[in-house]
């Protein structure tokens, strides 16, 4: 157990309309299951007692889907080494936006430990750029000599062995793959804390 953090690559014009009906991130999240949207949809047509009392019913919303282009729905998966991550790049890349904290959120309903976040293109490329800069031995010196106090897992980078090590590359190589993938179809993202 434990918070990990997923990212899905969608395009900017499904992006905009999830920002404008947010359950149907659930559609990015899990693509081959309705069942989650579907209770999304029902949990919003709720109305408070005294609603139901003096306003007129809310009618529940028509199901909408979402088409995906080529590309689309690439997914990362940095298990529980996002937060380790996150500081050693920022160490790196003072200038680099923050990937993890994501451009604004989708929602205000809980998708694992806290809403959707989403990632605009134009962050996606300044992303890319800053990660571009960086080299492992960079990133590993930083992994070194970082003060990981509060940081989630802080025992396991604050061991600095080479299991530290290998996950952190691990997981840096498969994030720079996946900002590469998004940036080159000009795709945005949506992130996830399960």
């Amino acid at each position: 157990m434990g918070v990990c953090f997923v990212a899905y690559s969608v395009s900017p014009s499904n992006l905009e309309k999830i920002k404008a009906d947010p359950p149907l991130v659930w559609h990015v999240l899990e693509p081959e299951d309705d069942s989650a949207y579907l209770r999304q949809l029902e949990a919003d047509s709720k109305q408070s007692l005294l609603q139901r009392w003096f306003g007129k019913p809310k009618p529940l919303a028509e199901p909408q889907s979402l088409v995906f282009e080529d590309g689309e729905l690439k997914v990362l998966d940095t298990d529980k080494a996002w937060d380790g991550l996150r500081l050693c790049i920022k160490l790196c890349a003072p200038q680099a936006p923050d990937f993890f904290e994501g451009d604004g959120q989708l929602g205000d309903f809980e998708v694992g430990y806290s809403p959707a976040q989403y990632v605009e293109p134009g962050t996606i490329t300044r992303f890319a750029a800053a990660l571009d800069g960086i080299q492992e031995a960079e990133l590993l010196h930083q992994l070194q000599v970082a003060d990981f106090k509060g940081v989630y897992l802080e025992g396991v980078w604050n061991a600095r062995d080479e299991e530290a090590q290998s996950y952190l590359l691990e997981n840096f190589r498969e994030l720079r793959a996946f900002i590469k993938h998004c940036n080159a179809h000009g795709h945005a993202a949506v992130l996830q804390f399960t």
